[in-house]
């Protein structure tokens, strides 16, 4: 969804969480926009799941307290993080087992920024010292000081390769990353009155813009290559003198802030217009405000952090009319979304709703999966008697009026084949078909034939209808295991190199894997199909002898001993004859059958 006035007016407040005793000081979104922590003046670290609208657990540094936390480049389970407590070292920590990692010791008073590269391991961070540090978190030590004459705020730029420092709130100093020792290469003076200080400074995700908050009244956008004020923006609350964070948003065309009666303010960088006011619920200050990087939502806090929600549309028209006008500028072609759209009919409970899943093909699997597991939780909270119809879509024209039209007419009609019948009726179709070698596979095995490779994995193109290959790295036996993939099936063939009563042999084993019912009906039932007729072909065409041919569902059983067992079954050469019982010793008792005279007397 496209970020817009009206789409930035219709932000509410979706949740608010009260983990904290004392003031929230920094809040940041994790690279993939999934998960978001904050620090505060308790000394409490809080971990939320952004999918979930919830925390998902609280670590603590009592000892050296939290501030300035940031999530490391493309991790979200490791956050380095400055002292408000006990010393000025920085901390650099892992989430999953809230074990400290590294320790990054130098400067000797408050470290004021930290700044995250968005291309690799290093960050930088500004002091009261009057010190910028270079870091790298594989290593302990400092990379690069600088001296920039003052207290400085510092930021990377979106490319990584420049940083700004903003010192003693009024210059802004230009550093390249590579040659930062020869001192900045651009200087820009701030010709303003002094009523406030500076107490912030940051990139726009463009690169083209440079915004520095203040303790004051106003915040400044500046021209990232002149230096020039672009814009000035107040009309906040701030009479206390407060360190207010301000924000842009991931497309730059707006910048927000929060203010000392708990609202956020909205300006457009494009025409320095305050675009919107939102009430953020908060019973104090808002310290810090950070827009989420992939999704539309944003954190606020003060002693509370409020999840604020993406949209909200009111009714203009009858339900049919307002469909495509409200519903359709929501979508967005790779995130994921739920969706509520209210019908103008009642029961008893109230109105009723369509609730839409919308999940696009674009969209990442996790993200998918996400939403998967969290709509049965999302639609009991919401009320299932308020849901009248419950649609899924993957494009715009399942989700649209007329797909809604589709779905309510296709829900009437009768019961069309189930997803898994259609599949065994494709099978059925397709019955007693091989698919060809691609040109890739045939060079693999003519290699492994001239022994150049030891080992080929074979997939089912089923769109091109054709077998495809994977790969073919050199793999050792105890290697082979971890070749089995879990979650789809495959083809293998592998040399197996054994020793074999003082000999040493080589055996060709073919592997037939299939992950269990992780995988679809038409899957299983096309590999199981393909099967004989590959290797019907390999040892015609290819004139490779297949020692052993097996099947498995995963990797963990493929040994060195179960492999021999498979290619040299035990044999048993000493077999017992079977033998009639013998009957008891001695005396047998009484005959059953007694020989008797014959009729003239005579022994019969």
């Amino acid at each position: 969804m496209k970020i817009t006035d009206s789409a930035l007016r219709s932000f509410r407040v979706a949740r608010t969480y009260r983990e904290n005793s004392q003031k929230v000081n920094c809040v940041d979104y994790s690279p993939n926009g999934e998960n978001a922590i904050s620090s505060s003046d308790d000394d409490c670290i809080v971990l939320y799941d952004i999918h979930e609208g919830r925390p998902q657990r609280t670590l603590f540094s009592k000892k050296y307290g939290v501030d300035l936390i940031r999530y490391t480049h493309g991790d979200a389970e490791t956050v380095v993080y400055s002292s408000n407590k006990l010393d000025d070292t920085i901390r650099y920590l892992s989430l999953s087992d809230n074990k400290y990692i590294r320790y990054f010791p130098g400067h000797t008073a408050r470290v004021i920024a930290l700044s995250m590269s968005p291309v690799d391991d290093t960050f930088i961070s500004g002091s009261w010292d009057e010190t910028i540090r270079i870091w790298d978190l594989r290593s302990p030590n400092c990379q690069g000081l600088t001296h920039p004459l003052g207290k400085p705020f510092c930021s990377f730029d979106p490319d990584g390769l420049i940083f700004a420092a903003g010192v003693e709130s009024q210059a802004i100093k230009l550093y390249d990353l590579r040659a930062f020792d020869k001192g900045p290469f651009a200087t820009f003076e701030m010709r303003l009155n002094r009523v406030c200080d500076w107490t912030g400074l940051k990139f726009s995700s463009d690169g083209k813009q440079i915004l520095i908050s203040t303790n004051g009244g106003m915040i400044l956008v500046l021209n990232a290559f002149s230096g020039s004020v672009l814009h000035t923006f107040s009309g906040y609350n701030n009479s206390r003198g407060i360190s207010l964070e301000a924000c842009f948003t991931p497309d730059s065309q707006f910048v927000m802030i929060g203010s000392e009666d708990g609202r956020v303010h909205v300006w457009s960088t494009e025409s320095g217009m305050k675009v919107a006011v939102l009430d953020g619920k908060h019973p104090g200050p808002i310290n810090t405000l950070q827009f989420n990087p992939r999704f539309m939502t944003f954190a606020s806090a003060c002693t509370n952090m409020a999840l604020v929600l993406e949209s909200f549309r009111e009714p203009a028209h009858s339900w049919d009319k307002d469909y495509d006008q409200c519903l359709l500028p929501l979508l967005t072609p790779q995130d994921p979304s739920y969706i509520l759209y209210r019908l103008d009919s009642q029961n008893v409970q109230g109105y009723e709703w369509i609730f839409i899943a919308w999940s696009p093909d674009q969209s990442p699997v996790r993200q998918k999966m996400m939403y998967a597991a969290t709509r049965a939780t999302l639609k009991k909270e919401f009320g299932g008697g308020h849901i009248k119809d419950e649609m899924f879509g993957t494009v715009e024209e399942d989700v649209c009026f007329q797909g809604y039209l589709r779905h309510m007419s296709s829900c009437s009609s009768p019961a069309p084949l189930t997803v898994a019948e259609q599949e065994l009726h494709q099978i059925k179709v397709t019955e007693g078909l091989a698919f060809p070698l691609q040109e890739e596979a045939k060079r693999a095995l003519q290699q492994l034939k001239q022994k150049r490779i030891n080992y080929i994995q074979l997939r089912l193109d089923v769109e091109q209808e054709t077998i495809g290959l994977v790969h073919t790295k050199p793999t050792e036996t105890h290697e082979l295991p971890y070749r089995i993939p879990t979650d789809s099936p495959r083809y293998h063939f592998f040399i197996f190199k054994h020793s074999h009563q003082g000999q040493l042999q080589e055996a060709l084993v073919f592997i037939y894997s299939m992950p269990g019912y992780t995988c679809s009906i038409k899957e299983r039932m096309l590999y199981s199909s393909c099967k004989n007729r590959l290797l019907d072909e390999v040892e015609r065409d290819y004139q490779l002898e297949v020692t052993k041919k097996m099947e498995i569902d995963c990797g963990d059983g493929l040994t060195e001993d179960f492999l021999y067992e498979e290619v040299h079954p035990m044999e048993h050469t000493l077999k017992q004859a079977f033998a009639k019982p013998r009957g008891p010793g001695g005396k047998r008792g009484n005959k059953r059958l007694i020989k008797g005279a014959g009729e003239n007397g005579e022994d019969s």
